[in-house]
């Protein structure tokens, strides 16, 4: 009998050994990259975009989970993000850090060339990507759990969908900068409609070498002039991978801050070069 419970035990633990996740928690394991692609018609075609899933998501957690959408720049596209270990990052903050599990979705832009007056990227992500995450994962649909941010051109974008459609994010990012899509009269016309029920939490980051941070400043500006509230900081960098991938785990953390509204805030904290 002895002999016989020993074989059974060391058959289990060779099985266990075997396996591919032995011993890996949660936390220890990077997120799963997922691809999809849609058909848009405001694209007049395909909308490809990568999705980042967390381990031990449960389809039965009731309310969902948050999710970031990250926008790249001009001339890139959404392998931009592995590059920068996006992966690596989710799991190390989701390691380090006392925030909930979120989903993180890049969604790919082809045509970056274009001006945002010609192009249908604006109206794919609202109206044909947003609906698909939220029906095909579980998602938490108030505005408060769904966060923006974009890198360049995708800052430039962050900041045009956010402001002409508050009501689907909670909060935004933009890192480096590189000017801005509104002019002043229209940024004034366009916050008169976010308060106080839609007003975003913002914050801008900037390297201190950047060639546009200047641009940065003035966008920065306009947001003083309007007397809304943001976040902005200029930290050793350039407009390179290098400095932005060192800020996406604050961003993820920064974020997670709105996922539950009784805990946002809209302080205005700036820092001077």
């Amino acid at each position: 009998m002895k002999r016989y419970l020993y074989s059974i035990l060391l058959a289990f633990f060779i099985c266990i050994s075997l396996s591919p996740a032995s011993g890996q928690t949660c936390s220890e394991q990077p997120a799963a990259v997922e691809h999809y692609s849609i058909p848009s018609e405001a694209l007049y075609g395909e909308l490809f975009f990568d999705v980042y899933v967390p381990p031990c998501i449960d389809d039965r957690i009731i309310g969902g989970y948050p999710v970031v959408y990250l926008l790249h720049g001009q001339d890139m596209g959404i392998e931009i993000w592995q590059e920068m270990d996006l992966r690596e990052i989710m799991r190390e903050t989701l390691n380090q850090e006392d925030i909930p599990l979120f989903i993180t979705v890049v969604p790919q832009e082809d045509q970056y060339l274009l001006s945002t007056a010609l192009s249908g990227f604006e109206d794919a992500l609202l109206y044909d990507l947003i609906p698909w995450i939220d029906e095909h994962f579980n998602t938490c649909t108030d505005r408060h759990c769904r966060s923006l941010a974009g890198l360049s051109r995708g800052a430039l974008w962050t900041e045009k969908i956010a402001f002409e459609h508050p009501e689907y994010f909670g909060s935004i990012g933009m890192l480096s900068m590189p000017g801005t899509f509104i002019d002043d009269q229209s940024l004034y016309f366009l916050s008169e409609k976010h308060k106080p029920d839609n007003l975003l939490r913002i914050r801008m980051d900037t390297g201190n070498e950047d060639k546009y941070r200047h641009e940065g400043k003035n966008a920065a500006a306009q947001l003083t002039f309007i007397g809304y509230p943001y976040e902005y900081n200029i930290q050793p960098g350039n407009h390179d991978t290098d400095y932005w991938k060192s800020l996406l785990g604050d961003y993820f953390v920064w974020f997670s801050k709105d996922w539950d509204p009784v805990q946002s805030s809209s302080t205005i904290t700036q820092t001077a070069e």
